[in-house]
């Protein structure tokens, strides 16, 4: 039998949205009901109402393009997402570049920056054993390591100061230690005294004075007539008149003090201390024009001066 074609135009039923709802009418079966406001369809089973029938999938359409409305949520599967250059993979510290559509369009491994001051003590990972400090103590740069604190490098640590450190040590200055004095003698090197030294006996912790090789002694120059003792032991003076000499700063009473005196005699008279007493208590005779050699010795404080002369050298 030969097809027949039959030119038929068809009209579905129709309303608006709110016309079907108020009709709530029961669609024959397949029967088709078209919102014309809306765009949507729904199919009659020819018992159910409009109101409980559902929408057709795919009549939800208000716009080509379609609308955000127009899709259900989570119906956009990932095999219909647009591909973006980020290769799949797991990213350590990623550094990401997100779109105005929220999606990554790059990605790649970066590096966590903490800022100054962030991580905390509790942070820091747990030393094995009390007594520990973090450092290194092999050689050259490497890892942090854990370094054994002694109970004496404890006891340092938690000192106050410098001072409290000393102490623990067993250095304690003016205690254990004598305090620093730029003057302090040295026994390696030449020493120039500026102050009168004591030497101890002997007999006491191995004191004295042992001297071996040259002594040397700077010639004084008396300005007056009086020797002051404190600032020598050997003296020089030229007179041309009339001279009485005085002795002063002699050492005290049981210490030796002794001195000598070279006198350049041109002219004049000498005189001595009543303290002095020469060999047969008189004072020597001297010749003018000469040059004299006398010694001078006390013990008791200057009380008595015991005088010894050689006289009457050439000039």
């Amino acid at each position: 039998m030969a097809a027949t074609t039959v030119n038929v135009q068809m009209q579905q039923r129709r309303d608006t949205a709110s016309g079907w709802t108020s009709a709530n009418p029961v669609l024959l079966s397949g029967e088709l009901g078209f919102e014309t406001d809306t765009k949507k369809a729904k199919l009659g089973d020819g018992s159910t109402a409009w109101n409980s029938l559902s929408y057709l999938p795919g009549f939800a359409v208000s716009a080509y393009p379609l609308d955000t409305a127009d899709i259900a949520d989570d119906a956009v599967t990932a095999a219909k997402l647009e591909h973006t250059s980020v290769t799949a993979g797991s990213y350590t510290a990623a550094d990401i570049t997100v779109d105005a559509q929220g999606r990554l369009t790059a990605a790649s491994n970066g590096t966590v920056t903490l800022a100054d001051g962030s991580v905390t003590y509790a942070k820091i990972q747990d030393v094995s054993a009390t007594d520990k400090l973090l450092g290194r103590s092999s050689s050259g740069a490497g890892d942090v390591e854990e370094i054994t604190c002694t109970a004496a490098g404890r006891a340092l640590l938690d000192d106050a100061d410098a001072s409290a450190q000393r102490t623990t040590l067993g250095l304690a200055i003016g205690v254990n230690v004598q305090a620093f004095d730029a003057d302090t003698a040295k026994t390696d090197t030449t020493q120039t005294f500026s102050a009168a030294q004591t030497f101890t006996a002997q007999s006491v912790h191995n004191g004295g004075l042992t001297v071996d090789g040259p002594y040397e002694q700077a010639a004084e120059a008396v300005a007056a007539l009086d020797i002051d003792l404190s600032t020598g032991n050997y003296f020089t003076k030229t007179i041309n008149a009339n001279s009485t000499f005085t002795f002063s700063n002699p050492p005290a009473s049981g210490t030796v003090g002794s001195f000598t005196l070279e006198l350049t005699h041109t002219s004049g008279t000498v005189s001595w201390p009543s303290t002095v007493k020469f060999p047969g208590n008189n004072a020597p005779q001297l010749t003018t024009g000469k040059t004299h050699l006398f010694v001078f010795i006390t013990d008791d404080g200057g009380t008595r001066y015991r005088g010894a002369f050689l006289a009457d050298y050439d000039n």
